[in-house]
């Protein structure tokens, strides 16, 4: 009986600790319409201005951060449908703090400590890294009365954790790999800061559950979705991140299922440059983090063979007269939308113009990044698996 008693104390102890270090942050029920608002902000201010000379230097110091996250993945088969997993890296989740990345100002913690969260469309970790370059925003788990982890590894030099989290005026509990590489690794000399994976859960690195699949399941948000929307009018170039549905009504988006899962991969039917179609069967990966629309070089070169006086510039650019100004439309659930930007600026001292498309060969896929995503509302629907776009403002 002693023995039991003092088993049970015990037990009540361990539920008074964990209670203590782990409480409860779920909002209302599904149905009470949690969405969670979060603006978003291009690292460095806007990759490209349509009025101004283009800085190809940077363009292609991007560029070359876009296709490295891509290299990060696998083509499988899944029984009958095509799956993207991650491959399996040895030292590091994915760069933090790069040139040109979207981040989110969040509050991680209590009391909370003020984390930049790089946003990633090509994982689903949501994860920290804690190092000791003066560079970043570190995150200081000891600080932390609600940080709970049971030091099991789940990456190299990365354990599970759990703490609260601030999403816009919504708070979380959600479960992370925290990294915290040793002195005399070379990685602590990155930035400090976090990566919010905003894509499908085969493309995870670690055993965690996927954020959206624990925030649907525990009612922490309204729906199994977010959005994105370029605030018009910035020139900071910032944008705005919805978590659960949209932080605005618009009218009904048009809705086209997923491809190919692990990124948030659709077919758009055609492409039309001045009302006549180009190319047809895109098979595209929707990517706010991408300043350009990226693909395979045989397309690019059929893209600008439809525009008279394009030509070659370096790393997978291409350039037109300025005077053409194309009218860009891509096809989407038998819709056609327009670019926003038909150019990224200005080549110095000529009458050229740099185009939107960029050679990018990435196994045949096209990457629709900012010049096509300034224009409209788009929707990504993890529980029917589908990508809706309405045109911004409609």
């Amino acid at each position: 009986m002693r023995l039991l008693l003092s088993t049970l104390a015990l037990l009540v102890a361990h539920v008074a600790v964990s209670a203590a270090y782990i409480p409860y942050h779920g909002n209302p029920a599904p149905d009470a319409g949690v969405v969670a608002k979060i603006p978003i902000h291009r690292r460095g201010g806007t990759v490209y201005n349509p009025e101004s000379v283009a800085d190809l230097t940077r363009f292609a110091s991007v560029l070359q951060s876009c296709i490295d996250r891509y290299a990060r993945t696998r083509r499988e088969l899944q029984g009958n449908r095509v799956v993207r997993r991650a491959l399996p890296l040895s030292d590091k989740l994915a760069p933090i703090g790069g040139d040109g990345s979207w981040y989110a100002d969040v509050e991680l913690g209590n009391p909370g400590q003020k984390i930049q969260f790089d946003i990633d469309m090509t994982s689903s970790d949501f994860w920290v890294e804690s190092t000791t370059s003066v560079y970043g925003t570190r995150f200081e788990a000891r600080n932390s009365q609600s940080y709970f982890s049971d030091y099991k590894f789940v990456f190299r030099d990365c354990i599970g954790s759990l703490d609260s989290l601030l999403l816009g005026d919504k708070r979380f509990n959600v479960e992370f790999t925290h990294c915290s590489p040793p002195r005399a690794s070379i990685r602590t000399l990155n930035p400090s800061g976090g990566i919010m994976g905003l894509a499908h859960s085969s493309l995870s690195q670690t055993s965690l559950p996927h954020f959206f699949e624990d925030a649907k399941e525990k009612g922490k948000l309204a729906g199994g979705i977010f959005a994105l929307e370029f605030q018009k009018g910035d020139p900071d170039s910032s944008a705005l991140l919805s978590l659960g549905g949209l932080a605005r009504q618009h009218d009904d988006p048009l809705y086209a299922p997923v491809k190919t899962f692990g990124f948030w991969q659709i077919l758009f039917k055609s492409l039309m440059i001045d009302g006549n179609t180009v190319l047809d069967n895109i098979q595209g990966v929707i990517d706010v983090t991408s300043p350009f629309v990226l693909a395979p070089p045989e397309d690019v070169r059929i893209f600008y063979n439809a525009i008279s006086g394009a030509q070659p510039l370096a790393n997978g650019f291409w350039s037109y007269p300025c005077f053409e100004n194309p009218k860009i439309h891509i096809e989407h659930g038998g819709w056609l939308f327009p670019f926003k930007d038909s150019s990224l600026g200005k080549v110095k001292d000529s009458g050229y113009c740099v185009g939107p498309v960029v050679e990018a060969d990435l196994a045949g896929l096209w990457v629709i990044g900012e010049p096509f995503l300034k224009g409209v509302v788009s929707i990504f629907d993890f529980d029917q698996k589908r990508v809706g776009i309405r045109t911004a403002g409609s």
